[in-house]
């Protein structure tokens, strides 16, 4: 009996350090004001362009569950902080959110949404850099994307957006702030480049 019993045991103080761990907080890259799905649905009829987004590739290393951070020289993997789905599966979501805001009456669709079936623009994207950093506490986001019009055989010359935002704080909650600023910052250039006027001007 006394193996059985030293099981028990172990299973009570397992039971019970899972019951004392602190639930993970959960994190998102779309945009807070916006409602989810709002950008992706059809209207029944547009007054602006239509813009397709594509998969856009994200390093491996930060396309997990926990936050990633860089620390030092190394990189930590937090488990109590998570995203609330994939990073690859947040970013073309979010972009079609903010453009939507910046190119009003535009439809924007993103993957893996089916779209209109020739768009005016198709936007592609490889997202280079996608840092959390601790120390100092910010947020690095570097793109190479090409946003090609119907019509056109030859694709245009990729563009390449770099730019780093400051976490106020220092907290995981800041760094994600931060991140989403960087996110509304390569919107405001792809707006931009498809001839809308950005928002949210010195951000």
């Amino acid at each position: 009996m006394k193996p059985l019993r030293a099981t028990l045991l172990s299973a009570a103080v397992l039971l019970s350090a899972c019951a004392s761990s602190p639930p993970p907080a959960w994190h998102s890259l779309l945009p807070e004001a916006a409602s989810a799905g709002a950008a992706t649905d059809l209207p029944a009829a547009a007054a602006g362009p239509s813009i397709s987004i594509g998969r856009i590739s994200v390093p491996e290393a930060v396309d997990r569950s926990p936050l990633v951070v860089a620390q030092g020289s190394g990189l930590a993997v937090l488990d109590g902080q998570r995203w609330v789905e994939p990073v690859k599966a947040q970013l073309p979501r979010a972009m079609a959110l903010l453009l939507a805001e910046r190119l009003p009456g535009a439809t924007v669709t993103a993957w893996p949404a089916a779209g209109v079936a020739q768009p005016d623009w198709r936007l592609s994207a490889d997202v280079q850099r996608f840092d959390l950093a601790g120390t100092p506490a910010r947020a690095q986001l570097r793109v190479v994307w090409t946003l090609r019009a119907a019509g056109t055989e030859a694709a245009p010359p990729p563009r390449v957006f770099d730019t780093t935002v400051a976490a106020e704080g220092g907290s995981e909650a800041a760094l994600v702030a931060a991140m989403r600023t960087a996110v509304a910052r390569w919107a405001d250039a792809v707006a931009q480049a498809a001839g809308g006027t950005a928002a949210a001007a010195g951000r």
